[in-house]
């Protein structure tokens, strides 16, 4: 008896388990970005073993990442194959996309993991190379033998679209476990539409640094290394710039409005919160998360680190802040914001989302419009 053929799909119980992750994977409907389709997720998952359904253990993520390092590489044979430019983009653009996803959670070897986020920079480049987006890499110096350099990228609109002069200019912020040239720029091109400048940075233990230097607590030190670096930029409006961030930069963001607000008309915050939820209380594989991306040690050791974290309300910021947060969230609960945004009025706005989780993922471009629109208003005026 011949086997029966199916197309691909998505196994139901992976689905039941998996739910929350799923809307990540598209994130946003993108132009630059790195991005996979549906069928890339039904083509890697298929088949997915259940006996391995536990999303908290490594053998869970170690079959993820080997399926979509998989798909990855079919990625690359369709770049490598194309006989046109555009084509050989596309490709480059879905291989960066698979090797994140295949990456994100993977907490186990850091020189795993900088294997992959090499691969997903390294394919990026290529696909954005010969594009409209105008791209400038820059670097802040070290400023001394325990702080290493930050690289950036300052993003221009197409020419056809850019308006003469220096340019308002938004600072995006990476999150605990994103990658500059996926999440961030993803959040970026909104900015892009609408005539804006757009940074994006590698701070210590962020985006192709993540497991390889431990994230610096006091990052708004490197925002501010990172503004007087900017300043002698022609394409920079430095009487107007924001700063946004999603999830654990989100968090930055309100340490950046408290430090920085003078430096900015105005700040975003997606999904951050003045304080993170019990670290034993966080999902298991969260608890990676962090511990790997602060070099962190046991249960105690996380816990204090994350009591240094939290954010006095009582320090008002120095510019107008909108915070954009689910109702669902168990990272950053949403009680904390909502006794921040009573602490910061009037410079403070809290829009809730009450049935979504962190990062309001189900709704995410619609919140990215939101943000966009409301720094604009900001922004458009001189």
């Amino acid at each position: 008896m011949l086997d029966t053929v199916r197309p691909a799909r998505v196994p139901e119980k992976l689905f039941g388990v998996g739910g929350y992750f799923l809307p990540r994977l598209m994130f946003l409907n993108t132009r630059y970005a790195p991005q996979v389709h549906w069928g890339d997720i039904a083509v890697a998952l298929d088949g997915f073993p259940e006996d391995l359904l536990d999303l908290g253990s490594a053998l869970f993520w170690d079959e993820w990442r080997d399926r979509w390092e998989r798909q990855g590489r079919r990625y690359e044979q369709l770049a490598a194959q194309s006989s046109t430019v555009a084509g050989r983009s596309r490709g480059h653009r879905g291989a960066a996309a698979c090797y994140h996803w295949a990456e994100f959670m993977d907490f186990g070897d850091p020189a795993r993991k900088l294997r992959l986020r090499r691969l997903v920079r390294d394919h990026f480049l290529r696909s954005v190379a010969g594009s409209d987006l105008e791209l400038i890499p820059g670097e802040v110096p070290a400023p001394d033998a325990k702080h290493p350099a930050v690289s950036y990228w300052l993003l221009l609109p197409p020419a056809h679209r850019r308006p003469p002069g220096p340019l308002p200019t938004v600072l995006l912020c990476n999150g605990l476990d994103s990658m500059t040239e996926v999440e961030p720029l993803s959040l970026a091109e909104a900015f892009l539409e609408r005539g804006f400048a757009a940074v994006l940075f590698d701070g210590p233990g962020q985006g192709i640094n993540l497991g390889q230097q431990p994230l610096r607590e006091d990052m708004e030190r490197v925002v501010a290394g990172l503004l007087q670096q900017l300043r002698n930029q022609a394409f920079v409006d430095g009487g107007r710039m924001a700063f946004a961030g999603i999830s654990y930069g989100g968090y930055i963001a309100l340490r950046v409005a408290q430090a920085l607000g003078r430096e900015f008309r105005c700040v975003v915050n997606l999904s951050g919160g003045p304080s993170i939820a019990a670290f034993d209380q966080l999902p298991r594989r969260l608890r990676d998360d962090f511990r790997f991306a602060m070099s962190g040690g046991d249960s105690a050791d996380m816990q204090a680190r994350l009591d240094r974290l939290a954010i006095d309300p009582g320090v008002p910021p120095g510019t107008e802040v909108l915070s954009i947060h689910g109702g669902l969230d168990d990272i950053f609960p949403l009680a904390g914001l909502a006794g921040l945004d009573v602490a910061w009025r009037p410079r403070h706005e809290l829009r809730t989302h009450p049935r979504e989780a962190h990062a309001c993922l189900n709704i995410i471009n619609a919140c990215s419009v939101e943000a966009a629109d409301w720094v604009a208003t900001r922004l458009n005026h001189r």
